[in-house]
């Protein structure tokens, strides 16, 4: 089937792009515009992993709850009474409606159409007219179940039966990142941004040394230094760059101080990093963020970033204004990137489009968007 307005099909033209980095080329626009590749990463990556889907603080207290779709399946996780996190498919047993929306409080869910009741760990306790049914046990009968674990204040779910324990999952992410202490940390605004193009150009483009310097000049392109960065490369395209930046405000310095146990790096220190499917990490000397982007649709993605300052920064009496600097001036710097990566996407459909050979300063995004084409294809071009 074409895909785009070349003759590749899905799997084929890899060649080039599987390359070591110093020869390769970029991916063929089927990976980024495809329906089939669209399919092939939600069944390969995002039902297999463990994803992050929220910070333990926005379900603090018992009855907490969030609602969310993870390429089209609808899950909820929820606090119970005993304080434990749950997570189970947003599914009823009867009809197959969603039961929760939103995010809220409460003591129970009510699915809309038929009234069957479920606790906050999905268990069904009313289901009105059903005694008459034949054969029908309700201990039997609950909202389906989903792996959830913690890591550092990080709350994850995982779709897949067979997963290996988050702690293993993660092991290499909190071998780089641990000291960066995300659970000492509060969420200080989560901000969400629509993008019109392929969430793996969102991922490639937030790893990307290249364009710092170029798209990002008027904001803190000129504070970063990439010549010196430090890369290291993990296996399932994970992946860690230490380089120099300046804070994330207009400023270029820290508003609040460095972070406690930082204090002895530099003010330019920078570090980030990615773990698949879509979890990514940034860091500055004052400041630690997650930023995770959603597939919606084969040429669009819903993205979202989770600031973190730590717990005791919130007592600062300028908290609102100084925390408000940074929240503007983040939401500046990806807004530069928006009218950028829609561009890229449709690149991606065109006649003209031909992958070019890739500079040294793309590896990071190489190797990841490599790891994921060879978790896909096996490496060979083979779905599976």
């Amino acid at each position: 089937m074409t895909t785009t307005a070349t003759t590749a099909r899905v799997g084929e033209g890899l060649e080039g792009f599987l390359k070591p980095t110093a020869d390769a080329r970029h991916a063929p626009g089927y990976v980024y515009a495809a329906p089939e590749m669209y399919a092939l990463e939600k069944e390969h990556l995002f039902m297999q992993d463990w994803l992050m889907m929220a910070r333990e603080e926005e379900l603090a207290e018992p009855g907490d709850f969030m609602t969310f779709r993870v390429l089209g399946e609808p899950i909820v996780i929820a606090r119970n009474g005993d304080g434990r996190l749950h997570a189970f498919a947003n599914v009823c047993a009867h009809r197959g409606v969603e039961v929760a929306a939103g995010a809220g409080n409460t003591r129970e869910f009510s699915c809309p159409y038929h009234g069957w009741l479920y606790d906050l760990e999905g268990k069904l306790v009313g289901a009105p007219y059903m005694k008459e049914a034949e054969g029908f046990d309700p201990t039997t009968c609950r909202l389906r179940p989903l792996a959830i674990g913690t890591w550092r204040g990080c709350v994850f779910v995982s779709f897949n039966d067979a997963a290996p324990p988050l702690d293993s999952f993660i092991d290499r992410f909190e071998r780089d990142f641990g000291y960066l202490h995300p659970e000492k940390c509060r969420l200080s605004t989560r901000i969400t941004w629509d993008f019109d193009c392929n969430w793996k150009l969102v991922a490639e483009n937030a790893m990307d040394m290249y364009h710092v310097g170029v798209l990002h000049a008027s904001s803190f392109g000129a504070g970063t230094s990439v010549d010196d960065a430090r890369v290291s490369l993990h296996p399932r395209g994970g992946m860690r760059i230490d380089y120099a930046s300046q804070p994330m405000n207009p400023d270029a310095k820290p508003l609040f101080g460095q972070l406690p146990w930082i204090a002895d790096r530099p003010a330019s220190f920078a570090s980030m990093g990615f773990m698949q499917p879509n979890l990514h990490l940034v860091a500055r000397s004052d400041q630690v963020r997650f930023l995770t982007g959603w597939p919606t649709g084969p040429e669009s993605c819903h993205v979202i970033m989770y600031c973190l300052f730590p717990a005791e920064w919130f007592d600062d009496p300028d908290y609102e204004e100084k925390a408000g600097i940074y929240h503007g001036f983040l939401k500046g710097v990806l807004e530069e990137d928006r009218d950028m990566v829609a561009s890229l996407q449709h690149a991606m459909t065109v006649r003209a489009y031909k992958p070019g050979q890739m500079a040294w300063l793309e590896q990071p995004l190489h190797h990841v968007s490599k790891g994921i084409v060879e978790r896909v294809f096996n490496g060979n071009g083979s779905a599976g």
